[in-house]
């Protein structure tokens, strides 16, 4: 409060001046003894009770009038805290509103509410000084940054849309926020266009641009000390847990604990239940060294539970990322390998080229090599993906199981050579491809046109010029979801892909034998690798991700619950996904059978520091985030009522006195 509101507020310290008008006036006059009064009768006098009653209404009347006059005086004086919306030419605006979604805006102000509250409390705050003929459109800047509400003039809907937004765990992407906000508004009527960003500033700076940012929070970018828990993978009886701490202080005298895992299952109708971690007894304690930016740990343990967590003991400014999922070793891609070393292997020996190669891409994938196909179609369900490398056929069994499974979605890849001419009696190599298979010998030179490969991208260019000394040659007479996508020279198919219900089969007619072709060191070879995990991903979804991505089912609609609940799927071009806004671990029902995946966080949202940013102008008029508050006119109006009862109440004290 300044000065000069305090001294205009003084004036209603003037309120003791009626009371001791008041009293001086009810005060009794000296008594005088005087005997023959003893024998007059005592009477009380109706008028004076009557005006004892008028007197105290009058008081009271004229002490309210003194409180308005104060505050009357002071009204031009007082602004407040809250944020709202100058007009310099008293035109309607159209505003795009920037809020900050992400994990840093958990951590808590000064002022105890967190960033998050108070950004969202000032969104309101802005949207209670907008008025009619405005235009309000909302931006979220949690990876990726997306649109909440469209520019619109119904600002209950605005206040709507405001009201139904919730922070996450995503990572910041500030910069497409802002842009997006600024192209929300380019086409706006209104000529006073303004971008308003909520946010910490942790991360990328948004680019310089029109409208200029206006930032009327600076308390949200104050430094927090926070360390957490970015992510947490278990490999047999090993758990590498990834830690960020934006301050050592953060980590100093606190220790990693890993912990059982209690969670629900999802029945329909889940609701609003949850997968809750518990805090149960630690089964493996670590004290990490404390200091700042990202280092990784690795706690063991013997357990067998399968849902697993570890916590930070201790506290910092951001509790939300001390407690976190353990990615089981199902959350990886699984990938099944049939190869023989003794035909699959380089010269120089070691694991099969086709293993090397899958683990040379550096995705997240666990490939496990397998001597043979299981004949148990259970078995088949921790994979996403089966690559054989020059199959000699397969029995009644494993080919039951193997077809079953792909028509649930799974994908196989058979590189096909000189074996497939040696199978046994009631062997086949269905379901990749029907019929007898052959192998040539020294064909023409491996040229296959390339450009019925552009999805392998430049790498294709290579297949040009194989050299191929053999090469394994099928009949691809159209049965029903039977493609081919590219041909050698002569004709004969090269790769054909098969649809089977959900699944797909790609049937390549080499080897990996490096005796057959160099068709292993060639980059389209790894290229094909890369595009049928990917295709594996999306069909079987990733088991193990970022806050901010999605999980994909492939065209089946499952059961999701989440940390929060049930969650609702997204219907996209490649089928229902469900959005992973927070971490933790979700449990999918597909099929009658249940899948756990788990999300984690970015170490960048913890590592970065908020940057505070100052705020800008519009037009040469700013948008004041202490704002005069004129209520003048009111209190004007409330004077003038106490002064007008004033008066009805001195008129009625002379009429009955």
């Amino acid at each position: 409060m300044s000065f000069l509101v305090a001294a205009a507020l003084a004036v209603g310290l003037f309120v003791v001046l009626p009371a001791a008008a008041h009293l001086l006036r009810r005060g009794r006059a000296a008594e005088l003894p005087f005997a023959p009064a003893a024998w007059v009768p005592l009477a009380r006098s109706i008028a004076r009770r009557e005006r004892r009653l008028e007197d105290r209404l009058l008081l009271l009347l004229r002490a309210l009038a003194v409180l308005a006059l104060a505050a009357l005086g002071a009204a031009p004086l007082a602004s407040c805290s809250r944020l709202s919306l100058s007009r310099g030419s008293g035109g309607s605006v159209a505003l795009a509103l920037v809020l900050d979604d992400s994990l840093s805006m958990h951590a808590a102000t000064k002022g105890g509410a967190s960033r998050w509250e108070r950004a969202k409390g000032g969104a309101v705050e802005l949207l209670s000084s907008a008025r009619e003929g405005d235009s309000v459109g909302i931006v979220l800047s949690g990876k990726p940054a997306r649109v909440l509400l469209a520019p619109t003039t119904d600002l209950a809907v605005a206040r709507e849309a405001l009201a139904d937004a919730n922070p996450s765990d995503r990572a910041s992407d500030l910069p497409a926020a802002v842009a997006l906000a600024r192209g929300l508004i380019s086409d706006a009527t209104q000529a006073d266009r303004r971008v308003v960003v909520l946010s910490d500033f942790a991360g990328p700076p948004p680019a310089e641009g029109t409208p200029p940012i206006w930032a009327p929070l600076p308390e949200l970018s104050e430094p927090a000390a926070d360390c957490g828990i970015v992510s947490a993978e278990r490999r047999g009886p090993h758990v590498t847990v990834t830690l960020a701490c934006s301050v050592p202080e953060a980590l100093r005298g606190r220790s990693l604990e890993l912990i059982g895992a209690k969670g629900t299952s999802v029945e329909p109708g889940a609701g609003t239940r949850s997968i809750d971690i518990s805090s149960g007894k630690p089964l493996a304690t670590l004290a990490p060294s404390p200091r700042a930016g990202v280092q990784v740990v690795t706690l063991s343990t013997d357990s067998n539970e399968k849902m697993l967590a570890v916590r930070l003991t201790g506290s910092d400014d951001l509790a939300r990322d001390d407690l976190a999922a353990v990615a089981p070793d199902s959350a990886a891609l699984g990938v099944a390998v049939v190869a023989d070393p003794t035909r699959g292997s380089g010269d120089t020996g070691g694991a099969p080229l086709l293993e090397q190669a899958i683990r040379a891409l550096d995705r997240d994938v666990l490939v496990r090599p397998l001597g043979l196909l299981p004949e148990d179609a259970a078995e088949l369900d921790r994979y996403a993906l089966f690559v054989l490398d020059d199959p000699s056929g397969m029995g009644p069994e494993p080919r039951r199981a193997l077809t079953d499974w792909i028509e649930k979605g799974g994908i196989a890849l058979a590189f096909l050579g000189r074996a497939a001419e040696r199978m046994q009696l009631g062997s086949t190599l269905e379901p990749f491809v029907q019929g007898s298979v052959s192998f040539r010998e020294s064909p023409p030179p491996g040229r296959i046109d390339a450009r019925s490969l552009l999805f392998l991208g430049p790498e294709a260019g290579a297949l040009a010029e194989l050299e191929v000394r053999g090469r394994a040659v099928f009949d691809d007479a159209s049965p029903a979801g039977v493609k081919t996508t590219a041909r050698f020279a002569d004709g004969t198919p090269f790769l054909v892909e098969r649809t089977l219900r959900r699944g797909t089969t790609f049937s390549v007619a080499l080897p990996s034998s490096i005796a057959e072709s160099d068709f292993a060191l060639n980059p389209a070879f790894v290229a094909l690798l890369d595009h049928v995990i990917s295709e594996a991903e999306k069909r079987r979804g990733r088991r193990h991700t970022t806050a901010g991505s999605s999980f994909g089912f492939g065209g089946v609609k499952p059961e999701v619950l989440g940390p929060e609940g049930a969650v609702t799927l997204q219907d996209t071009p490649e089928g229902p996904q469900a959005s992973a806004a927070i971490r933790g671990f979700y449990r999918v029902s597909i099929d009658q059978r249940e899948e756990l995946r788990s999300v984690a966080i970015e170490a960048n949202e913890i590592t970065d520091v908020p940057k505070p940013r100052a705020s800008g102008a519009f037009g040469g008029a700013r948008a004041a985030s202490n704002p005069t508050v004129d209520v003048s006119n009111e209190t004007a109006l409330v004077l003038l009522l106490l002064l007008g009862l004033e008066l009805i109440v001195r008129v009625r004290r002379s009429v009955f006195a």
